[in-house]
């Protein structure tokens, strides 16, 4: 499974309307709670290494008293899990809770916790978020409110009412391929070295594999062959889904007229392997599906394995 996967949460979402029942989930001593700052998840720092800050109900009291967002997420063994949600504290946060106390960016952090709790955070950092982007109606500009245990913003002005729903933006990722060689992009602004897979948000009135198809013809001049589903990942950065591709190319013919890359390239096993050597090549982070996507690429030959690499 891709990180950002593996959430082991109930969501009930059946549930979430009943709002006497979500006070009473929220009543447990077993609650649990995770800490979001804007965009900055609440981490716990330990000689051993860093973990996800999952406080208890009663160690989240006072914050909880400050939070503008309070999202229920689900349930795992009948032990509810909320995220609240702040902004403005950055500074008097951990002072709050202790010295163990960190605000961290998971895209920087996920590597280093349990992929369950990494999943738990990215699903309260995008929930924090969208409540927190959303505090006005889109339609007549009137104030929102929560509802539905925060998985709704209801708009306060009677002549609207409109629901508001969490909004996930699609994005494609693919790795294509021609013969023993695959093609990687790289935008200006990455680290020098950094190359990764082709990638792009779906446009309305367009399938899936229509948008791999553009992308590549947009940024790479490359024309696709075939197109194969791999596997999607949640990416709350701030609101994606990334839905992973594989495809072939017709040729290596690269055309680049855009403001989109850089640089593309054509690399054989090899001369990602010898890149990685040397130090020439950066792949993307190891939490993103765009490395997945190269790594069963690359280790698809029996002669390679990219982890002996790293």
């Amino acid at each position: 499974m891709n990180y950002f996967s593996h959430n082991p949460l109930n969501r009930f979402s059946e549930m979430r309307p009943d709002a006497t029942h979500m006070q009473q989930l929220w009543q447990k001593q077993a609650a649990r709670v995770l800490v979001v700052h804007d965009t900055l998840n609440l981490l716990r720092e330990r000689e051993s290494g860093r973990q996800a800050a999952i406080l208890t109900r009663r160690e989240a009291e006072d914050l909880a008293a400050q939070a503008e967002v309070l999202v229920y997420l689900g349930s795992e063994d009948g032990v509810p899990y909320f995220a609240l949600g702040l902004e403005g504290m950055q500074e008097q946060l951990p002072d709050l809770l202790g010295g163990e106390y960190i605000l961290a960016d998971l895209r920087t952090s996920a590597l280093e916790l349990p992929p369950k709790d990494g999943a738990l955070l990215a699903y309260a950092r995008g929930m924090v978020h969208w409540n927190l982007r959303h505090r006005f109606c889109p339609n007549c500009g009137s104030a929102t409110q929560g509802a539905h245990a925060g998985h709704v913003r209801e708009c306060t002005n009677e002549n609207c009412s409109r629901h508001h729903f969490p909004r996930t933006d699609t994005a494609i990722i693919v790795i294509i391929s021609e013969g023993d060689a695959c093609l990687l992009g790289r935008q200006a602004t990455w680290p020098e070295g950094m190359y990764a897979t082709i990638a792009g948000f779906l446009e309305p009135g367009e399938t899936l594999e229509q948008a791999v198809a553009r992308e590549a013809k947009e940024e790479t001049g490359v024309e696709l062959q075939t197109i194969t589903y791999h596997s999607s990942q949640p990416w709350p950065f701030p609101a994606s889904i990334m839905v992973g591709f594989s495809a072939t190319a017709s040729s290596r013919s690269l055309y680049m007229d855009n403001d989109e890359l850089e640089d593309a390239r054509w690399f054989t096993r090899n001369e990602i392997a010898a890149g990685l050597r040397n130090g020439s090549l950066r792949l993307p982070p190891r939490i993103s599906i765009s490395y997945r996507l190269i790594c069963d690429w690359f280790n698809a030959d029996p002669v390679f394995k990219l982890e002996d690499l790293l």
